[in-house]
C-alpha cells in the first residue's frame, strides 16, 4: 500500500472529528503571504472557542432556570477557561508584521469581527443568563445587596454573581487584548475595515455585560462607613 493510499484510509479520530474538512479551512494553496495561515488558524479556531463558550452559557441558563445553582457555576468556571483560551492565542497573532498583515487584510474585504457569529452568540448567550440570574434572585426573594453584605449566608448565590463577574471581566479582556493586537498591525488611528475609527474600539473594549454587578460594589463603598463598628480614618497628623 502506498502512502497516498493509506491517507486514503481514515481512522476512528478522523471521522469522528472530520479533521479531512477541518484541515481543508484553511485555504493552503490560496495564501497571500506564509503570514495568512497564523491569521486564519487563530481566527478560525477562536470561532471554535466562542462556539464552545456559547454552548457553556446556554447550559447555565438551562441550569439556573431549574434552580441547579452548583452545576450553574461549573459550568460559567468553564466559560472562563474558553476565555482564557480565547485571550491567550491572540499572543500568536503579534508575530505578524505590519507589513505582511496589509497583504493579508485584503483578503478580508469589508469583514470585522463585528460579524462574528461566534461573538454575537456569546453576546446573546450572556444576556440570556442575566436574565435569568435576576429572575432567581427574584423567586428566591433577594436582592443583590443583600447577597453581598451576607455573602457567607447566600454562599451559591453570591458565587454566581461573582461567575457573571468573572465572565464579564474576561469579556473586557478579550475585547482589550484584541484590540491591542489591531493596534499593533494597523495602528490606532486607522479605519477598520468596516470603516469603524479604532478608537471607537477602545470605547467598546470596556463595555459591561453585568453593570448591576459592578455598580453594587460602588454602592458598598459608598455605604462602607455607615455600617456598624466601622469608622473613617483618621488622618495623619503632620509630622508624625
Amino acid at each position: 500500500m502506498t502512502r497516498v493510499q493509506r491517507r486514503q484510509v481514515s481512522t476512528a479520530y478522523e471521522r469522528y472529528l472530520q479533521t479531512d474538512e477541518l484541515l481543508s479551512l484553511q485555504r493552503t494553496g490560496e495564501l497571500v503571504h506564509p503570514d495568512e495561515m497564523i491569521f486564519l488558524v487563530v481566527q478560525q479556531s477562536s470561532e471554535l472557542w466562542l462556539k464552545l463558550l456559547a454552548h457553556q452559557l446556554e447550559s447555565t441558563v438551562a441550569l439556573i432556570r431549574t434552580d441547579s445553582i452548583l452545576s450553574a457555576i461549573r459550568h460559567l468556571r468553564g466559560a472562563h477557561s474558553c476565555l482564557g483560551h480565547l485571550i491567550g492565542q491572540l499572543d500568536v497573532l503579534d508575530h505578524i508584521p505590519p507589513a505582511s498583515y496589509q497583504q493579508i487584510r485584503t483578503q478580508l474585504e469589508d469583514g470585522s469581527g463585528f460579524s462574528s457569529p461566534g461573538w454575537s452568540a456569546t453576546r446573546e448567550a450572556a444576556r440570556q443568563v442575566g436574565k435569568e440570574f435576576f429572575a432567581l434572585l427574584g423567586r428566591r426573594g433577594v436582592g443583590l445587596r443583600e447577597i453581598y453584605v451576607h455573602h457567607t449566608r447566600f454562599e451559591e448565590l453570591y458565587q454566581l454573581a461573582e461567575g457573571l463577574v468573572d465572565l464579564d471581566a474576561d469579556c473586557m479582556l478579550w475585547r482589550t487584548r484584541h484590540l491591542k493586537v489591531i493596534e499593533r498591525t494597523i495602528g490606532a488611528e486607522a479605519i477598520g475595515l468596516a470603516g469603524t475609527p479604532i478608537e471607537v474600539l477602545a470605547k467598546l473594549s470596556t463595555r459591561q455585560l453585568f453593570p448591576a454587578l459592578w455598580r453594587i460594589r460602588s454602592q458598598l463603598t459608598r455605604e462602607a462607613d455607615q455600617w456598624p463598628g466601622s469608622a473613617r480614618p483618621v488622618p495623619r497628623q503632620q509630622g508624625a
